[in-house]
């Protein structure tokens, strides 16, 4: 009798489980355009300025990510345009010592944490109206 609740805490603990993606490529997030990471590498005649950077990680748990994130690299890596390319088709991506390309696929996920500035902004702005227009309403 007194080996079933230790066998019902040792069935509840092995059975409780931990969920992670497996992401199924390489990515990164420029602008709200998604790009997929490619093995083609690019060579330095091929690069022009720098576009960008990853400023975010995407969550291995949920693979929610916002504004100019990456799922593989970290935060810091750079990015450039590649001559001849639109940079809304093309970028090349850091990748160590080499650059790589990364070609666009989609638009990524809307966040409002991407236009979280703009809201703010946007905030203030109607508070100082009312403010205003109180001040106005009240010197009448």
């Amino acid at each position: 009798m007194r080996r079933v609740p230790w066998l019902i805490v040792m069935l509840l603990s092995i059975t409780v489980s931990v969920h992670a993606l497996s992401w199924a490529y390489a990515f990164v997030v420029l602008d709200g355009r998604l790009y997929e990471v490619t093995d083609v590498v690019v060579t330095e005649a091929e690069l022009g300025e720098v576009v960008g950077e990853v400023k975010t990680m995407a969550d291995d748990m949920t693979g929610r990510h916002y504004g100019d994130a990456s799922n593989m690299y970290p935060i810091g890596t750079k990015y450039r345009e590649v001559i001849g390319e639109p940079i809304e088709d093309v970028i090349a991506v850091e990748d160590g010592s080499e650059w790589k390309r990364a070609e666009y696929i989609r638009d990524a996920p809307f966040s409002l944490r991407d236009h979280l500035d703009t809201v703010a902004y946007v905030a203030v702005g109607i508070g100082v109206f009312l403010f205003g227009m109180n001040r106005v309403r009240r010197t009448r």
